[in-house]
């Protein structure tokens, strides 16, 4: 995206041939999933969920949300943009919001452009804040993916869990790469992009490498195990508003392995949030280790209720009323 580009508001990117086909995709996953569980049974389930617990769980989600905001003007103080904990925490929901909407991380490119609107900020050099951001996220998820994998599995990790834990361990090398490649070779690179990027290029650079400075890293860290906890405490509570009357026993080591594939399965940039990809992968762990299909559907089906459907409620509501849009 050029820096003087507007990008097309998320809500008006929903008549998008990609966006209809990615929906469309979803809608498959999810019909292919939940039609080979008998319906009454996940209906009985969701009917038993104690609304206390729910209202947990959306408050771990919702909750994240400062701390998510806290973490990213940490890093855009790096770049030496003073921004508010308010205006930075409003930025991301809405770019969540755009998440749910739209495929690829869309989400990323509106939060780039709500900074330069709201902070006057490069928009390529606020991705280098957004690209830093995930590593953190990649890094502790990966450990903290590892750890229970073996606390669930032991030494006999099923090949899928083993295929998963070598794509993220991938997917952070990758990270990291960039990160030393643009930042040793900035100016080499640059000399060989047209001289239209060239600019693009060395703003997304510097973001890099000044947002992953050693400023405030401990802090950085600290917030990163923090949010990831309260996502498995969210879905902790949504499998806790079953128990009693399902006779669930789930330790908590798999209750962390499940929400962190989730989150890595999120990632993925063919449906909007994962849609479909998060709930086929919910259900797929829970039933593997001998949980009953309909109540892993359950499970599935209220956690994302907040993680999807509230988000994308609750984002809704926000961007109607948000003067940053």
């Amino acid at each position: 995206m050029f820096e003087d580009e507007k990008p097309v508001s998320p809500v008006s990117r929903l008549t998008e041939p990609r966006t209809i086909v990615s929906f469309a995709v979803a809608a498959v996953v999810l019909y292919f999933l939940f039609s080979r569980i008998e319906f009454d049974r996940i209906l009985e389930v969701i009917g038993d969920a104690r609304p206390g617990y729910i209202a947990a769980a959306a408050l771990m989600y919702f909750g994240s949300l400062p701390i998510r905001g806290e973490r990213w003007r940490l890093l855009l103080n790096n770049i030496s943009v003073r921004a508010g904990l308010k205006d930075a925490s409003e930025i991301f929901l809405l770019s969540w919001f755009a998440n749910t909407l739209v495929p690829a991380k869309m989400g990323d490119v509106y939060r780039g452009y709500l900074a330069k609107k709201v902070w006057d900020v490069s928009i390529s050099k606020c991705f280098g804040t957004v690209y830093v951001e995930r590593i953190y996220d990649v890094l502790v998820l990966v450990i903290l993916m590892g750890v229970s994998s073996i606390m669930v599995f032991g030494t006999d990790i099923p090949e899928a869990i083993r295929v998963s834990l070598a794509l993220g361990f991938a997917i952070l090398v990758l990270l990291i790469s960039v990160v030393v490649a643009f930042s040793s070779g900035k100016t080499t690179i640059a000399r060989k992009l047209p001289s239209k990027i060239q600019p693009m290029f060395t703003q997304f650079a510097e973001g890099l490498h000044e947002s992953a400075g050693r400023s405030s890293v401990v802090l950085i860290i600290l917030y990163t195990i923090l949010i990831w906890g309260m996502e498995v405490a969210r879905l902790y509570f949504v499998v806790e508003s079953l128990s009693p009357l399902h006779n669930i026993h789930i330790g908590l080591s798999l209750i962390v392995f499940v929400a962190l594939s989730a989150a890595l399965v999120s990632a993925l940039p063919i449906t909007p949030s994962g849609l479909g990809a998060v709930e086929f992968a919910i259900v797929g762990v829970f039933v593997l280790v001998g949980v009953d299909a309909g109540v892993a559907a359950g499970i599935a089906i209220l956690d994302r209720a907040i993680s999807y459907w509230g988000l994308m409620a609750v984002g809704a509501v926000v961007y109607m009323v948000s003067g940053k849009k």
